[in-house]
């Protein structure tokens, strides 16, 4: 063997020396790139997310990361966004569709080095033991369309109620809502303020709480005045209404301060609401208060008795039928002649003694002086304001002297006026031969003073 080698030329010793540990080197390169391939830990100085993953593989870089965290951390990630009139956004990382990118960052960074062939790579890996270290943040990617979806859903709701606050009115006052029909949310700021709070929430580990503001508005006194037209009920005292013979309904008057209102508004935040007492007239009568006082007290009464004929006695009874019942409000005049009318035949007067130009004749209706007679008597104590009378150029026999009242169609009249607060009302009736008048009225802080009824 020995000779055999002796024989090998010395240049071929050489070359085999030299290449043989080549050959070893290389061979043994190839058999370490193949292990280190088929073993797939991440090369030498590389991190990620602050951590050394060098010499890990995928899966125990991903653990050492603490993927369940970075996971956790999604999904308690929260935003709560608080309008003005107190409602509120919320939107956690799961409703915008939050997710880490750990996965694809590990993987990058296991394929530092790698994808060249097996010697390239093998070079790499040795390489990287003495290479400045790779590092690798884990970013936190939100879904846009999502987050978008939420926002906008929220925000069109929230316009539509602002737009649609009109003052709400309740039995004692109104609340306004501050610039309801004039501002609105923005949707794009507000989609800003959610996805930065949720990063801000991701970043601290704690719910982020942001309050919204709308924009401010000056259109205050228009919205007042409209709602002042809704709430505004005019006061309306109960009156005697003749028609119906009774207390008309009355009506409490409602409004509020529109200078109060304005001031409150200013001072409130657009989108709060602020809301003012209504200010309550009462009215001097109520309808029942009224009913009360109506024809409660009586004013003035007087009797007479009635002689002569049945013509007489007719005639009396006509024209006291027509006053009976005769309500005469305040400040209104009585007239006997109005009421009464002409006494004519066809009208159911008949032929009766009188008084004329100090004698006595017959006419149609005599006899009625002794109606408007009895009433004048009636009232002549009291403080009723008599504005015309007259009395007969005789004495007559059913009252003293200058007790009586005569009347003559279109020429002589009896008259008084309610110079009371209060309606009054004329009873007159025909009982028999006796005539008896009655004054209905109030009498309140002793006016009108009552009737003295003796002679």
């Amino acid at each position: 063997m020995s000779g055999i080698l002796k024989k090998i030329p010395t240049p071929v010793k050489m070359t085999v020396a030299i290449l043989t540990p080549v050959i070893a080197t290389v061979i043994a390169l190839y058999l370490f790139g193949i292990q280190l391939k088929n073993t797939g830990n991440i090369y030498p100085n590389i991190s990620v997310a602050g951590i050394d993953v060098s010499g890990l593989t995928r899966e125990d870089a991903m653990r050492s990361l603490g993927l369940f965290a970075y996971e956790e951390r999604s999904s308690a990630a929260k935003v709560s966004i608080a309008f003005p009139d107190d409602t509120k956004l919320v939107i956690t990382g799961n409703d915008a569709g939050l997710q880490h990118n750990a996965y694809s960052v590990v993987s990058e960074a296991y394929l530092i080095g790698r994808g060249r062939g097996v010697f390239a790579d093998t070079i790499s890996f040795l390489l990287r033991h003495n290479a400045d270290e790779v590092t690798f943040d884990i970013d936190f990617i939100l879904n846009t369309t999502e987050l978008k979806n939420k926002v906008t859903g929220f925000t069109d709701s929230y316009n539509n109620k602002l737009d649609s606050s009109d003052p709400v009115i309740y039995e004692d006052r109104i609340v306004f809502t501050k610039g309801a029909g004039h501002v609105n949310a923005d949707g794009n700021e507000i989609y800003m303020l959610a996805h930065n709070g949720l990063l801000e929430s991701l970043n601290t580990g704690n719910p982020v709480e942001i309050s919204f503001s709308l924009p401010e508005t000056n259109k205050i006194s228009l919205d007042i005045m409209d709602a002042r037209e809704k709430v505004l009920v005019e006061m309306v005292s109960s009156v005697y209404d003749l028609d119906s013979n009774s207390a008309t309904e009355c009506e409490i008057g409602i409004d509020f301060d529109a200078v109060e209102a304005a001031r409150l508004l200013s001072n409130t935040e657009s989108g709060k609401t602020a809301e003012l007492p209504f200010v309550f007239t009462h009215p001097e009568y109520s309808q029942e208060h009224l009913e009360s006082l109506l024809f409660r007290d009586l004013i003035a009464e007087r009797r007479t008795y009635a002689q002569g004929t049945l013509n007489r006695l007719g005639n009396i009874n006509l024209a006291a039928s027509a006053i009976d019942g005769v309500v005469i409000l305040s400040g209104e005049e009585f007239s006997f002649n109005k009421i009464v009318g002409p006494r004519t035949y066809e009208r159911g007067y008949r032929e009766a003694p009188a008084f004329n130009q100090g004698e006595i004749v017959s006419a149609t209706g005599g006899g009625i002086c002794q109606v408007s007679s009895t009433i004048y008597a009636a009232i002549r104590p009291s403080e009723l304001k008599v504005t015309e009378r007259r009395a007969h150029g005789l004495p007559v026999a059913y009252l003293p002297s200058g007790w009586d009242a005569t009347v003559v169609w279109n020429f002589t009249d009896f008259r008084f006026v309610n110079n009371t607060d209060y309606p009054i009302r004329v009873d007159v009736e025909l009982d028999g031969r006796n005539v008896t008048a009655r004054i209905y009225g109030t009498i309140k802080d002793d006016f009108p003073r009552k009737a003295d009824w003796n002679d």
